[in-house]
Parts: C-alpha cells; structure tokens; sequence
C-alpha cells in the first residue's frame, strides 16, 4: 500500500524509554477510495507518534504539516487521548511494533498519573509535553478529560496489560465527578457538567447542558459512579431544527456529532428520550452538505463533493465554522471533518474527499490534509490539529472493521454507562431509519 510503513528499530527498553520507529517513506500520489483513507488513517497514526514526545508521551495539540518541522511544545490531554488510541489501531494494523505501542501507552498512562497537571483528577486542557505544566492559564477541562479518558480505555482493552490496567484505573478512581457536576458543592442540584474550573476565578458558567459533544463525558460518568442520578443523561436540552426535510439536532459544527461517536458506536441504539444518534449524526452530516450545495454565500469552490464545515483553522485564525442552525461559514472547509462522517454517508464522503485531494494535491502533507482549506482566499491551513486528525482516524478504522467501538464497548465503564443511561436497543436499525419522527 502506498504511504508510510513504520518500522521498529530494536533499543534498549525500560517503562519510560520507548523503542525508536522508523518510518521509511514511500510515494503516495493517485490516491482514491479506500486507499486514501487508509493513507490518512497511516499518516494520523504517523502524527500521534511522532508528535507524542518519547519520554512522557503527551502529545501536541498541533504540529506543521506542509513543512518538516515547528517550534510547537504544547500538548493537549485531549490529543494524549487520540494518541492512545492511535497506539491501539497502528499495532492493529501493522504500523506500529506491537512492543513499542504497548509501552507508548504504558509510559503515556503513567506520566498521565504522575505528572500531569489535574485538580480533583480532573485534567487541564493544554500540558508542557516535557514536564505536564498547566499551560496558558487554561481551564480543568471536563470534556478534554474525557476525550483523554476514552482513548484510555481503547488502549487499556486492547493491549490488555496489567500495569496500564492498573495505573489507568487509578486515574479513574481519582477523578471527582460529583465536585465537577455540583461545582464543588455549591450547586448541590445540578445534572449538568461544569465545563471546566480555573483555580484563579472558580468555575466556567457554561455547562454541558445542551446537545454536542458531551454525550461521551455522561456515559463515562454514569460507568464510572454509578450513584449519580440517572438523569444526568436525560437532563441536558435537545435542541431540534427543521432543514431540507429532516429534523436536526442543532447542526452547526459536524465535531460536535462526531467526536463522542469516535469512541462510542450509538448505532442500533434508542436512549429513553427516543433519540437514535447515529441517526442524528448521519442528517447532520447530509445537511451540512445540502447547505454547501445551496451555497447562500456564492462561494465558487462549494459543491456535492467540496463540503465540510466545521471548528478548524481558518484565514483569520482558528474558527468555529457550521451549518445549518448555528451559521458560520467563511469558505473555509475542513477535510479531515468529511473523513469524521464517512462512516454515516461513505459514499458521498469518499467522492468529496478525492474530489479535495485531486484538486488541491498541496493541501495533503505529512500527516494527511491540512486543517483548514479556503480556495476562495487562496489559502492552505500549515498545520493539523491533533483532536481533529483523531476523528477522522477513529472513523476509518471503525468503518473499516469496528476497532476502536469494539474496544470501547468491551470496558465496563461504557457497559455500565450505556446501560444507567437506559439505552435500549432499537426497533429500527439505524441504517433503515430515515427522519427523527420514527421516535
């Protein structure tokens, strides 16, 4: 196969050196199909271990892409946790040497419970890859936490080793899920998530109470405390808007559907509420591309196979780009957010995904298509963002053979959590479904 094959180069070992990989490159021009998305699942394993540094294994939040090399020194815990992951799926797939994954995930688990920076065990957003410092005065992030978390769990599961079992339950024990759900008492109430604290000024205001990504972070918290309300799943707003003959769930930016849904399969599932999210994932994604289709800001580049909005790099700087419901749309679109949804409309993602690389060659470097592509302002975003190329990889490998939803699933925590959150299994495959009115 075209790409990059990675191999091992043997070195001395212990818990805390890693092995040394190598990768050889080879020519990787007229890719289509399949082919190019295993190319960019290759390339963001390829990210996650190259841009983990080799002692503690945090990983940058993001990393140059159409050059060999930046000056970035920030991790994000939420990029640790694809890159977890990503030692799951490149072992899996031959990538990685079975050994030197294992003990990236080992090394990472225990600088993860040794150094990082965390309050009530919940972590901060952005670490120093070096010594897991607080970074920009960040926030203790409740989701970053969680992305962090379930990438945990998919390495746990898969390299089935006792002292990352051991160490990673450890981490899970120490997280306080009732200090962040009550901000530490004083909202005794609450149902809802605080999404961060910062130890200058308290607790964010915003909550995790109103649908996007947080579905992962309650079907965690329900798994992992069982004495937290049930309705801790029920509680956060389902907002619903009509578009191009479907009922949505808010649209918007297509991160907020797939980021939970990178870990957790929530097909063939109804929660009490009746919601089928894979479903609603699958509109999202087709509306998302209607809306470029009908194109209300006559950008030349939007079409049926030139789509994708969502938070990425943009012109004037990183952006909160989606469509339809919640509007923001500069012409700028964002590759790896169509790879995200290939496992809910392949064939239209695959078409528009070589429609992009075909077109805009340049845009597709070390580590797969850039962040952000403007063709309207000429422009190519210079990095990947480490969270971004995470869904993307998530999703070609669980369309491919299931990997990380499989390995997910197979934790108590999610069985557990799944099951508190009274999911059921639904009467209507998710494939056969259609609009939100089946409920």
């Amino acid at each position: 196969m075209d790409g990059y094959v990675l191999h091992h180069v043997q070195t001395e070992a212990t818990v805390t050196i890693i092995p040394a990989l190598v990768l050889v490159a080879t020519q990787s021009g007229g890719l289509q199909g399949q082919a190019l998305l295993d190319d960019m699942s290759q390339k963001a394993v390829r990210f996650f271990w190259e841009q983990a540094h080799p002692v503690t294994g945090f990983t940058k939040d993001r990393a140059a892409n159409l050059t060999s090399s930046d000056t970035y020194t920030v991790a994000s815990v939420a990029s640790t946790g694809f890159a977890l992951a990503a030692t799951a799926i490149g072992a899996e797939r031959g990538w990685l040497d079975q050994t030197a994954a294992k003990n990236r995930a080992r090394v990472t688990v225990n600088f993860l419970l040794t150094r990082a920076a965390k309050d009530h065990g919940w972590f901060y957003h952005f670490i120093d890859w070096n010594t897991g410092a607080r970074q920009w005065n960040c926030e203790v992030s409740s989701i970053d936490t969680s992305i962090l978390l379930a990438g945990a769990l998919v390495a746990e599961r898969y390299f089935k080793d006792p002292d990352l079992s051991a160490k990673l339950n450890t981490i899970i024990k120490n997280i306080d899920w009732k200090w962040m759900l009550t901000d530490g008492g004083a909202k005794p109430a609450s149902l809802t998530f605080s999404m961060g604290y910062h130890p200058e000024t308290g607790f964010i205001n915003s909550r995790w109470d109103s649908f996007n990504e947080l579905m992962m972070l309650y079907i965690q918290a329900l798994g992992a405390n069982p004495r937290l309300p049930r309705e801790v799943w029920t509680d956060w707003k389902r907002p619903i808007i009509r578009y191009a003959g479907m009922d949505l769930l808010v649209g918007g930016p297509l991160f907020m559907h797939q980021m939970s849904q990178s870990f957790l399969s929530f097909e063939d599932k109804r929660d009490p509420l009746g919601f089928d999210y894979w479903v609603e994932t699958r509109h999202a994604t087709a509306a998302n591309r209607i809306y470029c289709v009908t194109n209300p800001n006559h950008y030349a580049h939007y079409s049926s196979v030139f789509w994708g909005l969502t938070a990425c790099d943009t012109p004037t700087g990183y952006g909160g780009n989606g469509a339809p419901g919640y509007i923001q749309d500069d012409g700028t679109v964002a590759p790896t957010c169509v790879a995200a949804s290939v496992e809910y409309m392949p064939t239209e993602c695959m078409a528009t995904l070589d429609n992009i690389y075909s077109l805009y060659p340049e845009a597709y470097g070390r580590y797969g298509f850039s962040n952000g592509l403007n063709p309207a302002k000429s422009w190519i975003g210079p990095d990947v963002i480490g969270i971004d190329l995470g869904m993307a990889m998530c999703a070609i490998e669980n369309r491919r053979d299931g990997l990380v939803h499989r390995m997910s699933i197979s934790h108590g925590i999610n069985k557990q959590g799944f099951r508190l959150a009274g999911f059921v299994k639904s009467k209507v495959p998710s494939k056969q479904s259609t609009t939100l009115q089946e409920r």
